[in-house]
């Protein structure tokens, strides 16, 4: 039994790290390549035929993130219904988009539901290559430089969008000891949307960890996503003091974790396993 359960984790972890690596490497550097001509063609041959663009042809982004998605077999299921990828009525959202963060695949699911902007550092473009490359072309993405850009610089970026994501943990938690309970936000993304008037959108998703996880070396081409959304948006108006309006984000925070968390526990019984 001893000889049993040391070698079979360190067999998972030899078949395991291999397939994430490829999968990786495919998603960063040879699919977006893929994408480029094959969006140009259909984007073309809509545009001349005079035909509506479906969102997930916007710009070659969203195409490689649809692909992406539908490759690793993700589906959602959403606490009010919304089984879908999308947020509903995500066209008319304004302001910002608040995610939890769990892995790598946080950036290409979380861009997906919110169909916005993602704000990120220059490291995780740089560490995503050629996919990342096309989400900053796209305008996809609110490039920071950690040490470089201020907050003032940050919040002049996310006020020309509409709508933004942020992850207001400001870190990847699924390793951590308390990765299933909500983590402290940090205050910098809370100020820039409270002095700017944007409203807080709050949306928290279990099982993210599972398409991709880079600290555990797992990948996954069948994963449920159980996904809760605060009922209201957090409107800084309603709150006289930023820390007043912290508080009533964090409120909403843990009550829509705990939903999330609620969902799952609903549909596999408990917590889910990595595969």
């Amino acid at each position: 039994r001893l000889l049993h359960q040391l070698v079979h984790p360190l067999l998972c972890m030899l078949i395991s790290w291999p397939i994430l690596i490829f999968d990786v490497l495919l998603w960063v550097i040879v699919m977006p390549l893929v994408v480029l001509p094959v969006w140009c063609a259909c984007w073309s041959i809509l545009k001349l035929a005079r035909q509506p663009v479906p969102m997930w042809l916007t710009t070659p982004w969203e195409t490689l993130q649809s692909w992406f998605l539908v490759f690793h077999g993700v589906r959602v299921i959403d606490a009010e219904g919304a089984n879908t990828w999308r947020l509903p009525n995500v066209q008319n959202l304004e302001g910002c988009i608040m995610m939890n963060h769990r892995s790598w695949g946080d950036f290409v699911i979380d861009p997906t539901m919110a169909f916005a902007p993602v704000v990120a550092r220059a490291a995780a473009i740089g560490a995503t290559l050629f996919a990342g490359l096309i989400g900053l072309f796209c305008g996809r993405v609110v490039l920071i430089f950690r040490g470089w850009t201020t907050r003032q610089q940050l919040k002049e970026k996310c006020d020309k969008h509409k709508r933004y994501l942020i992850f207001p943990e400001g870190t990847r938690r699924a390793s951590a000891p308390d990765a299933d309970q909500p983590g402290a936000l940090r205050p910098g993304g809370l100020k820039n949307a409270y002095e700017s008037g944007h409203a807080a959108h709050i949306v928290v998703t279990v099982n993210k960890e599972l398409i991709w996880d880079e600290r555990r070396g797992n990948v996954s081409c069948s994963t449920t996503l159980y996904r809760a959304r605060h009922p209201t948006p957090v409107f800084p108006d309603a709150f006289p003091t930023f820390d007043s309006f912290v508080a009533a984000v964090e409120e909403a925070w843990k009550t829509t974790w705990a939903r999330a968390y609620e969902l799952r526990a609903k549909h596999e019984g408990g917590r889910a396993t990595l595969m």
